[in-house]
């Protein structure tokens, strides 16, 4: 729900310095003290936020109790400031500027893990966890063991068992910066952070996964470092990488940076892309067929921030909302 996978553009100038101007405020904010999202209900007042049928997710694996910020979308913005984003109005609500990492750090790609944790990648390849409260960050810093040094990532269920595993898209940095070879699928174990390569990708995705035991990817169409297109959202096999279901984007349309990141929620999917001639990302919405009618719609012009990673627990709703 990374992320954003700190996509060829970001490397090339987190290289030179990673210093864009400061973001903008945003447009539309929500009380950062507000309550969590109630998945029965839709609040929404803008356009394009409407409740949707029933999604059947099949069957759901048990669920421990979780806490009430484990249901909302977290983004991380390229100065480093967490927010929440409720996808029913389409709202940012700043959490605060994680201040664990130097200047010349900056972040590549995040997840949410189903007890509120933030796990951010950043592009000097060390993890950080780090409160959904108040964006402070844990004691310790560390990397996945090799290939991965670059990677997305997603949170998935377990099927019948209710715990979870992160899984990463990625490869070295070399890899990623020369498209020398495809991104690997790997398989990381929360609690020991041991890492297990599953299978090969087809170019080098975003991930996000639910509870029902889905991961999905979204891949750009193009890898150039000039633009990015976005192409597809592609169901994966977390047991082989392959792909199961695959669906088409381009009707999105236009040309976008290297910036961008990607969550499920409540049935659907967000997109967060920074238009070639936008200041900041924009937000989009895919609804997954055959639940949704397999339609995109950007649903935010302007997030008042260039985003680089969306994460997303497994505590999230699951019904098309």
């Amino acid at each position: 729900m990374r992320c954003s996978l700190a996509r060829f553009v970001a490397i090339l100038s987190a290289l030179a310095a990673l210093t864009a101007s400061g973001c903008n405020t945003p447009t539309r904010t929500r009380d950062a003290g507000g309550g969590p999202p109630d998945p029965g209900v839709d609040s929404g007042p803008s356009p394009g936020f409407d409740a949707g049928p029933g999604f059947d997710a099949g069957p759901r694996p048990p669920l421990p109790a979780c806490e009430a910020r484990a249901e909302f979308v977290y983004v991380i913005d390229r100065e480093r400031r967490l927010a929440r984003f409720d996808p029913r109005d389409g709202s940012f609500a700043d959490v605060g500027v994680i201040s664990c990492a130097s200047s010349s750090t900056s972040p590549f790609s995040m997840s949410v893990d189903r007890d509120a944790n933030a796990w951010v990648l950043f592009n000097n390849g060390q993890i950080r966890l780090v409160s959904t409260v108040d964006a402070t960050c844990g004691a310790d810093a560390f990397p996945l063991s090799a290939p991965f040094e670059r990677f997305g990532m997603g949170f998935s269920a377990d099927a019948s068992s209710g715990t979870e595993s992160l899984f990463v898209s990625g490869g070295t940095f070399i890899e990623l910066l020369e498209q020398t070879a495809p991104a690997r699928l790997g398989r990381v174990d929360p609690s020991t952070r041991a890492v297990s390569t599953v299978g090969s990708l087809s170019a080098w995705p975003e991930l996000s996964g639910n509870r029902a035991g889905g991961l999905f990817a979204f891949y750009p169409a193009s890898t150039t470092f000039s633009r990015v297109t976005p192409g597809r959202v592609v169901e994966l096999d977390k047991t082989t990488g392959g792909e199961t279901r695959s669906f088409d984007l381009t009707a999105m349309g236009g040309a976008f940076t290297g910036q961008y990141a990607f969550a499920f929620w409540g049935g659907r999917f967000y997109i967060f892309v920074r238009g070639e001639s936008s200041t900041n990302s924009e937000v989009w919405r895919f609804n997954l067929p055959p639940e949704g009618d397999g339609t995109v719609t950007r649903v935010v012009d302007d997030a008042g921030r260039i985003i680089v990673g969306a994460g997303v627990s497994i505590c999230a709703p699951i019904d098309l909302i």
